[in-house]
């Protein structure tokens, strides 16, 4: 016998059972599972349209971004009227400030210079300074590093009074002292452009004794003093690397004087700032997908050196993550692996600090619907999600060249010096003809709805040019703004004049 609800509350029979049934009906209703990630998977249809809907305007107008350009900024300046400041904030042009480290005789300060003169900020030569400043104590230096308590409050003046405006500070840091002196909050600023511009010793030796011909040094001498400053710089250059690892970005200089042009460019695109008002746009999340044989990670390699971002590889978390958790280690195509399990090690590092910092590149991933989605109410969505086009019959030959190594799960494909690596390389179970048609048809299926998850960052390249050419396509694809991103840039350029 059941009890009837107290007389005030009282329901018809009829009625209560109707409202029981109902009740029961709801419950169940949801209860039922969505194909979502995080809390979004408790909600009702109504709510999980309205989440996706906001998610979608915040992320495409650059929301996120900019509330955490702000509350940096809050936090450094700490400023007793925090609302006015914010509105200050938005109306100002906000200054460049950008350190380029580096060894002796790779050019850096010509680089530096065109960086000011292209943006219109500071050139701090901490060289010249020192010269200027402390003549003959630089001089009979004989190239040993001058003391940190030297070096540190003249730079830190210099940039006190360029701070409105912005700079470029060259050749600073040189030691982890100088360093940490910038990334004190008195600073006044948040120091997250650094480059790091390198070249092989034997190139930077050359340069380094053409750079002292005029001095007057004989050959020894010279000799002595390049060996001086390369063990200096190569003995801090570690720790400060270390320090900044969240941030650095390291370029390579090759053909120093003929080479200019090239090297620049990548400069410019590792500062990563807005075209008109030089305000930080949002980190670049790149997502390169492509089918197996398609050339995507030697791309993803090649996007992430000249953007200074982290290249993330799946299949390489995924083994590093069966290793820890004890499991056998073998790598398997990640059209097999569970969504859960790769979202999982995916979304763990994609939230580390050098990737929320630098940016990152996404080497195939996503492939599947509820891998995109999971992006999505990760806020991870990408700025550009580029798919590589390639015809099958391209697939089938790239895949008769590769091998793999059994016991390091390395893929080659050409013949390795080591005799006994090459002894033991075979051709993959999942790279014979049959496995690679399955693979093509299942990647071709699914990249429709994934391309429907991320309509405007989703770019096409034809995958079956060469190499370099399918680099440029693709920094094109980054370099040419979206629609929002174009818009945005307009009423900034409006402003401005």
């Amino acid at each position: 016998h059941k009890r009837k609800p107290p007389r005030s509350f009282y329901i018809p029979p009829p009625l209560w059972v109707l409202w029981q049934k109902k009740a029961a009906a709801l419950i169940e209703a949801m209860a039922v599972p969505v194909q979502t990630w995080g809390s979004m998977g408790t909600m009702v249809p109504e709510q999980h349209e309205f989440g996706l809907q906001t998610s979608e305007y915040l992320e495409g107008n650059e929301v996120y971004d900019l509330f955490a350009h702000l509350l940096r900024q809050l936090i450094i300046n700490q400023p007793d009227k925090p609302l006015q400041f914010l509105q200050d904030e938005l109306r100002n042009k906000p200054p460049l400030a950008v350190c380029v480290i580096g060894p002796s005789g790779i050019n850096r300060s010509r680089y530096c210079q065109q960086i000011a003169s292209d943006y219109g900020v500071k050139h701090i030569h901490v060289g010249n300074l020192l010269r200027t400043k402390y003549k003959d104590l630089f001089e009979s230096a004989g190239g040993v590093l001058l003391e940190d308590e030297i070096v540190i409050p003249l730079v830190k003046a210099e940039i006190k009074r360029a701070q409105s405006s912005g700079w470029v500070l060259d050749g600073f840091p040189r030691t982890k002292v100088q360093a940490q002196a910038l990334t004190m909050r008195e600073t006044g600023f948040c120091l997250d452009k650094v480059l790091l511009l390198h070249a092989g010793e034997k190139t930077i030796r050359q340069h380094f004794a053409a750079k002292l011909t005029s001095g007057g040094y004989t050959a020894a001498e010279k000799e002595d003093f390049i060996n001086t400053r390369l063990q200096q710089y190569n003995r801090h250059v570690v720790s400060i690397v270390e320090l900044y690892k969240n941030v650095i970005r390291q370029i390579e200089v090759s053909g120093v004087d003929d080479d200019t042009n090239p090297v620049y460019e990548v400069i410019r695109q590792n500062l990563h700032v807005r075209p008109y008002s030089y305000a930080p746009m949002r980190s670049h999340r790149i997502c390169i997908v492509g089918c197996c044989s398609s050339g995507r990670t030697t791309q993803c390699q090649a996007i992430a050196k000249g953007f200074g971002l982290v290249h993330v590889d799946p299949a390489k978390l995924m083994l590093q993550h069966q290793k820890a958790s004890g499991q056998f280690a073998e790598e398997v195509p990640l059209e097999y692996v569970s969504d859960e399990e790769l979202c999982k090690v995916v979304g763990r590092r994609l939230n580390e600090i050098d990737c929320l910092r630098k940016g990152w590149v996404l080497d195939g991933f996503p492939k599947t619907q509820a891998q995109s989605e999971f992006l999505r109410q990760a806020h991870l969505w990408p700025t550009r999600l580029v798919s590589l086009v390639v015809d099958e019959e391209s697939v089938q030959e790239r895949a008769l060249s590769r091998r793999v190594d059994p016991v390091t799960c390395a893929a080659y494909y050409r013949t390795p010096a080591n005799e006994k690596v090459n002894a033991r390389l075979v051709h993959a179970e999942y790279d014979q003809p049959e496995k690679l048609k399955e693979r093509y048809v299942l990647h071709m299926s699914r990249l429709e709805k994934v391309a429907h998850s991320f309509p405007l960052a989703f770019r096409t390249v034809n995958g079956d040019l060469d190499i370099g050419d399918v680099t440029q396509e693709i920094k094109e694809r980054i370099n040419k703004p979206s629609p929002s991103e174009l818009a945005q840039d307009a009423d900034e350029e409006d402003q401005l004049r």
